[in-house]
């Protein structure tokens, strides 16, 4: 009996990687999950922030992809301007209004093509002050950590219940014992 228990320990332990897995390696999907000052473009053309301060304006390029318009999110009701011409994008407001720092969809883009990222990223505050924003990349490492590429030295370092791939190892980071 206790071989049983062990082997459905085993397996519930596999389902749960597999299941995890999918959200560690999944794209984000709101601002909230980018670290502090950065930008992500999701598939369907929101552009997701993260921002430590408020926004006072904004420019980008969308790589891979025309913008053919622009709509909602947290810069238009936070009364922003935000035009498309080509692959750039720029907000601002002419009342010198800001989107206050926090996290979110910033703007929702319609887009002609497959956007496969953000460069030439500009962000001000209120005054004018450069923003040091970047676009979010998901980790690729790939064994060998030198602790530069944002990977983790060991799963120790991982949150609690928590899986992490690095290059064909598999770390895990636990309160229960595994099974098996």
């Amino acid at each position: 009996m206790s071989d049983i228990f062990k082997n459905y320990k085993s397996l519930l332990s596999v389902f749960s990687i597999l299941f995890l897995t999918n959200f560690i390696f999944a794209d984000p999907t709101d601002g909230c999950e980018l670290g502090a000052n950065e930008l992500f473009v999701t598939q369907s053309g929101d552009v997701l922030y993260n921002s430590a301060a408020d926004i006072g304006g904004f420019q980008w390029t969308v790589d891979g992809a025309t913008v053919t318009a622009t709509s909602g999110g947290d810069a238009a009701a936070a009364g922003f301007t935000v035009q498309a011409a080509g692959t750039t994008v720029l907000g601002f407001s002419f009342t010198g209004g800001v989107v206050p720092a926090g996290c979110g969809t910033l703007t929702q883009m319609t887009l002609s093509g497959e956007a496969t990222g953000l460069s030439g990223i500009v962000f001000s505050d209120a005054s004018g002050n450069a923003l040091d924003f970047s676009y979010y990349v998901p980790s690729d490492d790939t064994g060998g950590d030198d602790g530069g590429d944002g990977g983790v030295a060991d799963a120790c370092d991982l949150p609690s219940n928590t899986i992490y791939l690095d290059g064909g190892d598999v770390w895990y980071n636990v309160d229960t014992d595994v099974g098996g």
